[in-house]
């Protein structure tokens, strides 16, 4: 069996970090993460071999976080779960980059006959990659390791990512957040693209719209009080580019029921 390695469990859950982590056990290695952001901050400060990724999470779906992880830390397994388990979330899922697809609640037996071979293979192709007279490619079916430049890049970028994250309501600037990044406004552009296959302010957008949604699904908040905690500085503006994304204006959208 494959030695010390290292998963997250990302889930608003306890009970279910807890019980992967009773389950696996030694020789597993588990930290715990319950919210988006949170897992982010982990992931680009140490690596880890495996992630559990729960669809809903609360400040993120599951599926986004998978994107960056899988375009910042290719050769880290993951494996989504979530309670609410269609066929096109699975199908979501595996083109998102996810090796496996659990629906909860799982039994530690399922639990145990997903991760092993998933792990085996890893520690097989992490060997190859240390055999000098092995060349191992993306043509094996399993990514090369992520070398030390392209960690810290991507580090600099979950930074970024991390401070919009938390500053959705403030006014952020292109210089601000490359600054955070640690790279020129010019690098951070190209790089961010190159990650999170969106400009930054499609992104931030996107992620001011995602929390904005959150709010509108709640009642005693007014619109005008929406716009402005997610960044927005006047209602035209908020009710255009959400429309643009979601395809209906913001009134709309509260007026239809929510899960």
């Amino acid at each position: 069996m494959v030695t010390a390695c290292s998963v997250l469990v990302v889930d608003d859950d306890p009970g279910v970090g807890e019980a992967i982590s009773s389950a696996l056990g030694a020789p597993y290695r588990v930290q715990t993460a319950m919210t988006a952001t949170a897992a982010l901050e982990v992931i680009s400060s140490a690596p880890f071999d495996l992630v559990f990724l729960d669809y809903h999470l609360p400040d993120l779906p599951g599926t986004d976080v998978l994107c960056v992880i899988k375009r910042f830390f290719p050769s880290t397994l993951v494996i989504l779960i979530t309670g609410y388990g269609t066929e096109d979330l699975a199908v979501d899922a595996f083109r998102g980059g996810a090796r496996d697809y659990l629906k909860k609640p799982f039994s530690y037996q399922q639990l145990h006959q997903r991760v092993a071979p998933l792990l085996a293979l890893r520690q097989k192709s992490a060997e190859r990659r240390q055999n000098p007279f092995v060349q191992v490619g993306w043509a094996s079916g399993e990514p090369n390791g992520d070398d030390p430049e392209t960690t810290h890049r991507a580090r600099g970028i979950l930074r970024a990512v991390r401070h919009i994250e938390a500053n959705l309501e403030a006014t952020l600037s292109l210089a601000e957040v490359a600054r955070v990044a640690g790279m020129s406004k010019f690098h951070f552009c190209r790089r961010f693209r190159e990650c999170t296959g969106q400009h930054f302010r499609e992104f931030l957008a996107r992620r001011r719209v995602e929390r904005a949604k959150e709010l509108l699904k709640r009642q005693g908040r007014t619109i005008t009080d929406i716009f402005r905690d997610v960044g927005f500085k006047d209602m035209t503006h908020f009710a255009r580019v959400f429309k643009r994304l979601e395809g209906e204006l913001p009134s709309d959208f509260r007026r239809r029921p929510h899960p």
